[in-house]
């Protein structure tokens, strides 16, 4: 049995947020980059000021994703009044309890969709959609493994790390 107390900062949830959606958002400062590049080695015409103007019209896109995106985020975080408790996990063979200062559940493994083991956090699917970040710097190292071994014992599908 494993018992870890976490709290989520909007920072946490900001950088959790930003690190896995990074891949989609960087598509519109490279294209920019590359029509800025292409246009620098093209002799003047009227394509070379039409790359000239998408580049800008894809940086104009990247900021307002971006700005965009973090108040969705903060809107996210903040109307959430759980996922800003401070929370306690307890981790056995068989379920999963999580209380916070408003709520109490628990869940059998058996009905786990999936779990995600990404550098500093562990996500628990309880669907598609819908998962328990559980972030890692609240456990030690052997809590870490035994997880990851309670894990492995149910059969849950899982995407575990190996450090």
């Amino acid at each position: 049995m494993i018992t870890v107390k976490t709290h989520i900062t909007f920072k946490d949830f900001l950088m959790f947020n930003v690190k896995n959606s990074l891949t989609r958002i960087l598509i519109f400062p490279l294209l920019a980059l590359a029509f800025f590049v292409i246009k620098h080695f093209m002799e003047e015409s009227d394509e070379r000021d039409l790359l000239g103007s998408a580049s800008m019209w894809f940086l104009v896109v990247f900021v307002f994703i971006v700005i965009r995106s973090y108040f969705r985020l903060k809107n996210a975080f903040y109307s959430n009044k759980k996922i800003q408790e401070t929370i306690s996990y307890t981790f056995t063979d068989e379920i999963v309890l999580n209380k916070g200062e408003t709520f109490e559940g628990e869940f059998g493994w058996n009905t786990v969709y999936r779990v995600k083991e990404k550098k500093e956090w562990f996500l628990i699917y309880q669907s598609a959609h819908i998962m328990n970040m559980v972030p890692k710097k609240d456990f030690t190292k052997d809590q870490i493994s035994e997880l990851r071994n309670i894990i492995k014992n149910n059969h849950v599908k899982a995407k575990l790390r190996n450090d």
